[in-house]
């Protein structure tokens, strides 16, 4: 979602001084008049010998001198106006309301437990950054952004890591999300008693990568060299206690069958690598499927949770209303800071949501940068999260409600 926006060119006004005759010749101006300054040898006598001996001088070398510096500092000057800088714009992005579609399709999907209806709308709210990996942007485009309220001009380097491709992004991004998802409905199933079971799944595979073709994104992992661990970081650290250059046997989950597989890895920073992210999964006995192509990131945590908990709960958790929000969810409910939240709180208000959840740890830059017609409640754990939603939902107000400058 990187949008350049587009280059202004300011309208100049109309020339309205008198118009050369453009070496016509004829020595008139439109409609006959004739035109001072032009004068063939039969005028004034003598005017035509001044006149050959005008265009016969030399040109002067300091004013060539000069009108050739003027010219290279405009190039410069346009050139730099339009050379990439190490610069990132975050601008607000699309509020997606979850209980919805995105893309003509149904973002959550549940089977294995009984669902019921569901109304108004839980959104998460998106940052669209410009000039990350792969992307840039110019001066001026900054410029512009530096006097615009609604976006925020960083550093490339307080964002991304240097070096760090534009494939690296997108995956370290989709296992953010995956991570996030997981741990929002595990977070909403553990809230309702149903029991989760940790484990460690693939996030993501580097299309150039050792593991390409091997492993998929979505894979469980069961075991590595016959060895099975308790967490995500545990099976890191296996991994890269194994030699580089030489296969690994694995058993991963797929489509709910076990399968062995052999992957090749490579080292990287003195590491052993299989070219793959992992990331915090769940075993669970209902099924959740949450689909957003293109969007990455962990910070819907806390609307995928109570979204979860609204399809799988009778009545309408909303009543009716637009509640917008954000802040990741760790595994015990507690309701994380995120960035960007001056402009997710934009994108909902433009959306048409009426309340925003904002973590509490945010409040210090919500505080003075609220839309107006946009009640902010802040929230520190998913039972504040639903506690909020529901007293929205029955009295139709915010009110009585924490906010960021209670």
């Amino acid at each position: 979602m990187i949008s350049q926006p587009a280059a202004n060119t300011p309208d100049g006004p109309a020339a309205d001084g008198p118009l050369d005759d453009g070496g016509l010749g004829d020595g008139t101006r439109p409609g006959g008049a004739p035109s001072r300054g032009t004068s063939d040898d039969g005028g004034v006598p003598g005017r035509g010998a001044a006149l050959r001996r005008a265009l016969g001088r030399r040109p002067n070398p300091r004013a060539l001198a000069s009108g050739i510096s003027l010219l290279v500092i405009c190039t410069l000057l346009t050139a730099g106006m339009l050379a990439p800088v190490p610069y990132v714009i975050e601008q607000p992005g699309p509020a997606i309301d979850v209980l919805g579609e995105h893309e003509d399709q149904r973002i959550l999907t549940i089977s294995g437990h009984e669902t019921y209806p569901t109304s108004g709308a839980f959104m998460m709210t998106t940052v669209s950054v410009d000039g990350g990996p792969g992307y840039t942007v110019t001066p001026a485009e900054v410029v512009l952004a530096w006097f615009d309220p609604t976006r925020t001009v960083l550093p490339r380097e307080l964002v991304f890591p240097a070096q760090q491709t534009r494939q690296e992004t997108s995956l370290q991004n989709a296992s953010a999300m995956t991570t996030s998802q997981e741990d929002a409905v595990a977070v909403a199933l553990t809230e309702l008693g149903i029991p989760v079971t940790p484990n460690a799944m693939v996030a993501g595979v580097l299309d150039d990568g050792p593991a390409a073709g091997v492993l998929k994104a979505g894979d469980v992992i069961v075991s590595i060299e016959g060895q099975t661990r308790a967490s995500t970081e545990e099976y890191q650290q296996l991994t890269g206690s194994l030699p580089a250059g030489e296969r690994i046997d694995m058993v991963v989950r797929r489509d709910g069958a076990e399968q062995s597989v052999s992957v090749p890895t490579e080292e990287v920073d003195g590491r052993t690598r299989m070219g793959i992210v992992l990331a915090r999964g769940y075993d669970t006995p209902v099924d959740v499927t949450i689909s957003l192509a293109d969007v990455g990131g962990p910070s819907a945590g806390t609307m995928f949770s109570l979204a979860v908990y609204d399809e799988l709960t009778p009545g309408e958790l909303t009543g009716g209303q637009k509640i917008a929000g954000t802040g990741t969810m760790d595994p015990d409910g507690t309701v994380g800071p995120i960035g960007g939240i001056r402009q997710k709180l934009v994108g909902a208000r433009e959306e048409g949501a009426d309340y925003f959840l904002a973590p509490a740890d945010n409040c210090d830059q919500v505080a003075g940068h609220v839309p107006e017609g946009l009640s902010v409640v802040k929230v520190s754990t998913f039972d504040e999260a639903l506690h909020a939603t529901e007293t929205i939902a029955s009295q139709k107000s915010a009110d009585g409600l924490p906010t960021c400058s209670s």
